[in-house]
C-alpha cells in the first residue's frame, strides 16, 4: 500500500510519529493535504441493484409484481437520495478550508491547504495536525465566503489532531456522534476541499472499523470506502443524520495498487483530544514503560495459552513503571484494569485514557501461571 504526504510539498522528515517525522519513509498512503483552489463538487449516492428500473422487454409484459417492484425500488431510491441531501445540507455550514502559511522570503507564503470542522458555535474547529502543524499563519475559509485568521491552540501528534479558534459570529457548529462507533456497512458522506474543489461531497460506506496503518501511534481508524483526496484531511466523516463519525485523515495511494480505501479518526478520540487540548493545549497518557509484541493463535496453542489476549511484553524500560512494578519480557498482558486485552492497538488505547499517577491492576501470564502486580502510571513522553 501507499501513503502521500498530505500536503503538495512534501516535507524530509523522519518518517516516525515518535520522533515527530511524518511518513516521508512510508509513501503508501496519502495524508490528505492539498495546496489549491476552489470549486464545487457532488458525490453520489449508491443505489443497490434491487432498486434499479427493470428492463423495458420486462416491462412491456404487463407483469403486476414487476411494475410494483419498480415502482418500491424507485421509491427507495429517492428516500436514500434525499437522505444524502438532508445530511449534506446539514454538514455544509460547518465545513471549512483551511490554508497554512509559512514565512519565508520576506512575508508569508502558502504552505498547504486541508479542511476542518466547526464543532462549536464558540468557534471551535478540529482538524488534522498535519494540515496546521509548523504554520506561522492560517487562514479559515467557511462555505458562505467569509474568512478569518485562525489561531492554533494544541496539536497532538499521537492522534493527529489539532484544535484551531476563529473568532467570528453566525457559526453552525456540526454534532459529533459519541454515543455509539461507526458500523460497518453503513452509509456516510466525507466533506471536505479535495484538490482544489470547494465544499465536496462523496459517499459511501464504513468498509471496516479499528484498523492501524502505522500512522500515528494511537491507530484506530474507521474504514471508508467514500472518495477521499488530498485536501479532505481534517473534514468530516458524516453519517446520514448529518452528524459527524470521524475525521478524514489518509488514502492508500492508488500508485501502489489502492483504490477507494480511506481512514477516518473516530469522533470518541476526537473529543476526549481537543477537550484536553483546550485546558492544558497537550494531552496527557498514561505511559507503563513497555515495548509490546502480538502473538499468533498458532504460538498460543503451543504455550497452552487459552485466554483472548495476543499481547505480550517485549521488553521494559529500565526504571520504568513496568520494570518497578515486576513485569518481564514474555509476560502475556491477560487482563489490564479489569479489562481483558485483546490487541496491542486496544491495549495502548486503554493505558492512554489513564491518568498519569493511577496504579493500575493487572494479571499477566507467566511461565503458564496467571501473577498479578500493580502499575503505577507516568506520563508519556510527548511525541515531537
Amino acid at each position: 500500500m501507499g501513503l502521500r504526504s498530505s500536503n503538495t510539498r512534501r516535507s524530509g522528515a523522519s518518517a516516525r510519529p515518535l520522533t515527530g517525522g511524518w511518513l516521508a519513509s512510508m509513501a503508501s498512503i496519502s495524508l490528505l493535504g492539498t495546496a489549491i483552489g476552489v470549486g464545487l463538487a457532488a458525490g453520489s449516492a449508491l443505489i443497490p441493484g434491487s432498486m434499479r428500473s427493470v428492463s423495458p422487454e420486462l416491462s412491456a409484459l404487463g407483469s403486476p409484481s414487476v411494475a410494483a417492484g419498480d415502482e418500491m425500488g424507485v421509491a427507495t431510491a429517492r428516500r436514500v437520495s434525499s437522505a444524502f441531501e438532508a445530511a449534506s445540507r446539514a454538514i455544509a455550514p460547518s465545513v471549512v478550508r483551511i490554508e497554512s502559511f509559512q514565512r519565508g522570503g520576506g512575508g508569508l507564503l502558502p504552505s498547504g491547504q486541508g479542511s476542518g470542522v466547526i464543532i462549536d458555535e464558540a468557534g471551535v474547529i478540529v482538524t488534522n495536525a498535519h494540515v496546521v502543524r509548523n504554520s506561522n499563519a492560517l487562514k479559515v475559509v467557511l462555505v458562505d465566503g467569509r474568512s478569518f485568521d485562525g489561531k492554533i491552540v494544541g496539536v497532538d501528534n499521537e492522534t493527529d489532531i489539532a484544535r484551531v479558534q476563529i473568532e467570528a459570529d453566525e457559526l453552525v457548529a456540526a454534532e459529533l456522534r459519541t454515543d455509539r462507533p461507526a458500523r460497518v456497512g453503513e452509509w456516510v458522506i466525507a466533506v471536505g476541499n479535495p484538490l482544489g474543489l470547494g465544499h465536496s461531497v462523496t459517499a459511501g460506506i464504513v468498509s471496516g472499523r479499528g484498523r492501524s496503518q502505522g500512522i500515528t501511534s494511537y491507530d484506530n481508524f474507521i474504514q471508508t470506502d467514500a472518495a477521499i483526496n488530498p485536501g479532505n484531511s481534517g473534514g468530516p466523516l458524516v453519517d446520514l443524520d448529518g452528524k459527524v463519525i470521524g475525521i478524514n485523515t489518509a488514502v492508500i495511494d492508488a500508485r501502489r495498487g489502492g483504490q477507494g480505501i480511506g481512514f477516518a479518526i473516530p469522533t470518541r478520540m476526537v473529543s476526549d483530544v481537543v477537550e484536553q487540548l483546550a485546558a492544558n493545549g497537550k494531552v496527557s497518557r498514561g505511559y507503563m514503560g513497555a515495548r509490546l509484541d502480538e502473538f499468533t493463535q498458532e504460538y498460543a496453542d503451543r504455550i497452552g495459552y487459552e485466554g483472548d489476549s495476543r499481547v505480550r511484553i517485549a521488553s521494559v524500560i529500565e526504571e520504568g513503571p513496568a520494570a518497578k512494578a515486576g513485569l518481564q519480557g514474555r509476560d502475556i498482558l491477560h487482563r489490564v484494569d479489569g479489562q481483558r486485552v485483546t490487541s496491542r492497538q486496544q491495549l495502548m488505547a486503554l493505558i492512554a485514557r489513564v491518568a498519569p499517577g493511577t496504579r493500575v491492576p493487572m494479571s499477566v501470564i507467566r511461565g503458564g501461571k496467571e501473577e498479578n502486580v500493580t502499575v503505577r502510571l507516568v506520563e508519556r513522553p510527548v511525541a515531537r
